[in-house]
């Protein structure tokens, strides 16, 4: 019972020095629900302050997923505004442009955020599609496709009603035996 009450007055002495911590969080969304390869894209995105102390905003780095390396230097990093206060509950936006590679290496995922403030740092993700595979390529010649099966189906029914045609005709014969003329 003594434990309990040392702790309990340890516990109250601490509370008014703990504090909430800063927390800041990163929305978005793209423009468009995909992308091919060599378009160009823009990304909305905001920074929500969701601590309870207002934030002076750094920068915010948005890394790609078709630079992974950093070696294409494609990642964008924005720089506000050197006053950008963050108020408590509040938020911040931008947007950036971008355009998705079209030498192989264009491929979807995940667009990373790294936000940086002066007490806290923050992250968040868009999810980036990019339609480079051989099923997106496929859908674009439905047509022929379609063209395709017509074909086939009128080859079918050709054949199947001259089949038909040629049971009929083989029926009506009557093979009318003869007696051979026997030796004489």
């Amino acid at each position: 019972m003594t434990l309990g009450f040392v702790l309990a007055v340890t516990a109250l002495a601490l509370s008014p020095i703990s504090q909430a911590a800063a927390s800041v969080t990163v929305f978005g969304y793209t423009d468009r629900a995909y992308y091919k390869p060599g378009e160009t894209g823009t990304i909305n995105f905001w920074v929500y302050n969701s601590g309870t102390e207002d934030l002076i905003l750094n920068n915010v780095s948005i890394y790609y997923p078709w630079d992974d390396d950093g070696l294409w230097m494609t990642n964008q990093t924005i720089t506000p505004e050197s006053s950008t206060v963050i108020t408590a509950g509040g938020n911040w936006s931008s947007s950036a442009t971008f355009t998705v590679p079209n030498d192989g290496r264009s491929m979807g995922g995940s667009t990373n955020f790294r936000v940086n403030t002066d007490k806290a740092i923050g992250v968040g993700h868009v999810q980036v599609t990019v339609a480079n595979t051989p099923a997106y390529l496929a859908l674009e010649n439905m047509n022929l496709l379609t063209m395709l099966l017509t074909l086939l189906a009128i080859f079918v029914l050709v054949c199947g009603l001259i089949i038909a045609l040629a049971i009929l005709t083989s029926g009506r014969r009557h093979a009318t035996w003869r007696s051979e003329p026997g030796p004489a």
